[in-house]
């Protein structure tokens, strides 16, 4: 059985979440971010969960980021935005040396 990620990323106005394993993402889910935080945070990743036809349990580690990632208790590491974006941009092309965040 594979390993299952969580990334949750609340955003100020956008959130998103991707649930994936060690080769490709299996699920995206974007939503309005709103004003409650921690409230957001357990909706959509309860949504992204059942459309991924999955358990919380099932999940093996996830990552909060994101101007709202302190109001994720269920999040085993809160990184910051340009950690991640480093991170995705290392799986995605190995080769490259440079991140630059507009936004």
């Amino acid at each position: 059985m594979s390993v299952l990620f969580a990334g949750i990323d609340i955003g100020s106005t956008i959130t998103k979440v991707v649930i994936k394993d060690e080769r490709s993402i299996n699920l995206s889910t974007i939503r309005p971010t709103g004003a409650e935080h921690r409230r957001l945070a357990h909706e959509v990743m309860k949504e992204s969960l059942e459309k991924a036809g999955l358990d919380f349990e099932q999940i093996d580690f996830i990552v909060a980021t994101g101007y709202g990632r302190i109001n994720v208790p269920f999040a085993d590491a809160q990184v910051t935005e340009i950690t991640c974006h480093m991170r995705g941009v290392s799986w995605l092309f190995p080769n490259a040396r440079t991140v630059i965040d507009i936004g």
